[in-house]
């Protein structure tokens, strides 16, 4: 008995050896790596101070870390260099609690909203701009639900890329360029809408850059921001985790030869990760200066969902430091909009409240009807209402929307178009809009814009399109949503 316990404690203090000397002898940052990182804090940082923030304590963190650099004490200098980058991220700009109100108040009266998805996106089908307007003023739109999204590398403007590449990005309108015109142009006609922008928590190009700064990010570089929970210790590498979100996107079967790196067209990222925050709000803000008034993040809170499930312990360093991440992101971009001299809307899924946790500033969250109550064309009361209750005690300050979700093969947008006849699809749209607005919860109508699926789709919009089309005769459901608007306008 004594011998086992000597072995075991000659055990421990030999992982205790390994960690020390991993701790004390681990790399020292390069001295180019750390000039790197102080131009990044100093970009970082007179941004902020331009936007209202007072960085003195970041300032003076940095200064250090300079004495630090200059003294070519390397591991200290980035020592205090990352506390410097942590002061900034606690830094917030206090917007006056009189105009979130009002803010939130206007976007909880509203009584239109719509989804189109891409409101540039009308030449593949001779839908001009101006014909878009037409239908957002028919419709008397109060709210426009992802009129843009940001989902691939987006140009400036479309003569930036390749002859090519450019004719097609005319053809989608999808530039910078085309959202700043045309949120212009609906504005000018619809001064009071509220156009929404959009975002994907979960996508990382392999390949992409920062629209604010410029800066081009390799695969080396996106590979590097990608999701990997074994930096927490968890036995589970990046390689492992990166090819089971593969997995469960239907882009490889399980058991086939895959490598995530070289394979994935999106790595899962880590929003923990500073450098991917950064490029992320870029793309936020880029939107922002582009002129849309809220922007929607899909699957914000996911990373800490996936965290607690590998790790079954909501408390689990990886999942807090993951939901206070994705919380930041909230802030940051209300901060950014208020420093641009507006409040700017941001909405999410109430992934949020299924976590014991502080929960995030959301203006609104959005919820949708299962595959199997579209398929059954049937809501269920009880769980609505539980669930409703449920979100309004935790998000109280969070207008509630409903959509018809889209993503995937047996998605509700799939079961919507593929299994429902084009009365079923009408019949629904009435119940569901009814259902919803009976308790309170605005529900999106489905106008343009969302694919149908992945690979089962066997009934396309025009015969041809894998996004979904009110007017397509496919579905021809617009007529019915015009009168349930004006019937609802009316009550």
């Amino acid at each position: 008995m004594e011998k086992k316990i000597w072995i075991g404690i000659g055990v421990l203090a030999a992982v205790l050896l390994i960690l020390i000397f991993i701790f004390l002898y681990r790399p020292a940052p390069t001295r180019e790596q750390l000039l790197k990182k102080f131009e990044e804090f100093e970009g970082k940082s007179q941004e902020m101070k331009e936007m209202g923030y007072n960085v003195t304590e970041a300032e003076e963190l940095a200064r250090i870390a300079r004495e630090f650099f200059n003294k070519k004490d390397y591991r200290r200098a980035e020592e205090m260099l990352n506390k410097a980058f942590d002061a900034l991220e606690k830094l917030k700009i206090l917007i006056p609690e009189e105009i979130k109100e009002s803010a939130r108040k206007k976007l909880s009266e509203i009584k239109v909203a719509i989804q189109y998805r891409y409101v540039t996106d009308g030449g593949v089908i001779n839908r001009s701009l101006d014909d878009v307007i037409r239908i957002l003023k028919e419709l008397r739109t109060d709210f426009i639900y992802q009129g843009w999204m940001r989902q691939e590398p987006c140009p400036e403007k479309c003569s930036d890329l390749p002859k090519e590449d450019a004719e097609k990005c005319e053809l989608k309108g999808y530039s910078y360029e085309h959202l700043r015109s045309a949120v212009a142009a609906i504005k000018k006609e619809m001064p009071d809408v509220i156009f929404g922008g959009g975002l994907l928590a979960e996508f990382l190009n392999p390949e992409c850059w920062n629209p604010i700064t410029g800066e081009k990010y390799s695969k080396d570089d996106t590979w590097n921001m990608a999701l990997d929970p074994s930096k927490w210790g968890i036995q589970m590498t990046k390689e492992e985790f990166q090819t089971e979100w593969a997995i469960s996107r239907g882009w490889v079967k399980r058991g086939e030869p895959y490598n995530p790196k070289e394979q994935m067209p999106y790595y899962y990222p880590d929003i923990t990760n500073r450098e991917f925050r950064e490029l992320f709000l870029s793309w936020a803000k880029k939107q922002i200066d582009c002129g849309v008034d809220a922007i929607w993040i899909d699957m914000l809170f996911v990373q800490p969902k996936l965290l607690k499930r590998i790790t079954k312990d909501e408390n689990h360093p990886a999942v807090k430091e993951s939901f206070e991440a994705a919380s930041s992101i909230v802030d940051e971009i209300h901060s950014y909009g208020w420093s641009k001299g507006k409040y700017v809307y941001v909405i999410s899924w109430p992934t949020s409240i299924n976590f014991a946790y502080p929960q995030p500033d959301l203006d609104a969250v959005v919820v949708s009807p299962s595959p199997e109550e579209i398929r059954e064309m049937r809501l269920n009361e009880r769980k609505w209402d539980e669930r409703i209750k449920q979100i309004r005690e935790n998000l109280p300050n969070a207008t509630i929307f409903a959509r018809i979700d889209y993503g995937s093969d047996n998605s509700p947008l799939w079961v919507l178009t593929q299994e429902l006849n084009k009365e079923e699809q009408r019949d629904f749209l009435r119940y569901a809009s009814k259902f919803y607005e009976e308790r309170g919860v605005k529900f999106i109508y489905p106008v343009h814009g969302g694919n149908l699926g992945v690979k089962n789709i066997k009934i396309r919009s025009y015969g041809r399109f894998n996004w979904y089309d009110s007017f397509a005769p496919e579905f021809d459901v617009y007529g019915t949503i015009k009168q349930l608007i004006s019937k609802m306008r009316k009550g």
